[in-house]
């Protein structure tokens, strides 16, 4: 079971190369935060990293992007947090576009818990650590330290 306090992690492993995607999709909201002329009430962020990039339509127009690898610089160097506080109305999606498919993030999350509960029926979480390998079409993941598996990025 997910506590409401449970820390949940996610990165993108590409090649040689690893991003924080939370701090990611933050970048990006604070991106469009600042250039957009009303309110973000809709985000939906494709991480593309083939491309190098993240792109983000916001409210369903404005779109624009974020590079994903000079990231590391921008983020270890800024105040982004890697927390979001999405509790104030933002609907919002992280996509993974890899070889023409699309993974939604919370699908990846959903299943992760759902292979978790039914080996440790019962246990609560406390820490979820999500590392996606799109050129394995994976998500592996490590549960409190030591739970460890993998689930399909496209099931």
């Amino acid at each position: 079971m997910v506590n409401s306090d449970t820390t949940l992690r996610m990165y993108l492993q590409y090649y040689e190369k690893e991003i924080n995607l939370t701090k990611l999709a933050e970048k990006a909201y604070r991106e469009a935060s600042g250039r957009c002329s009303v309110p973000v009430q809709n985000i939906q962020v494709y991480v593309k990293p083939e491309d190098g990039r993240a792109y983000y339509v916001v409210n369903g127009g404005f779109q624009s992007f974020v590079n994903l690898w000079d990231s590391d610089r921008d983020i270890s160097a800024s105040s982004l947090s890697g927390e979001i506080n999405w509790m104030n109305g933002v609907k919002h999606r992280l996509i993974f576009e890899y070889r023409g498919h699309q993974c939604d993030c919370d699908s990846i999350i959903e299943r992760v818990i759902e292979k978790y509960t039914n080996i440790h029926a019962g246990k609560k979480m406390h820490e979820i650590e999500i590392y996606i390998r799109q050129e394995h079409e994976a998500a592996y993941y490590v549960i409190d330290g030591r739970h460890t598996g993998s689930v399909s990025m496209f099931a």
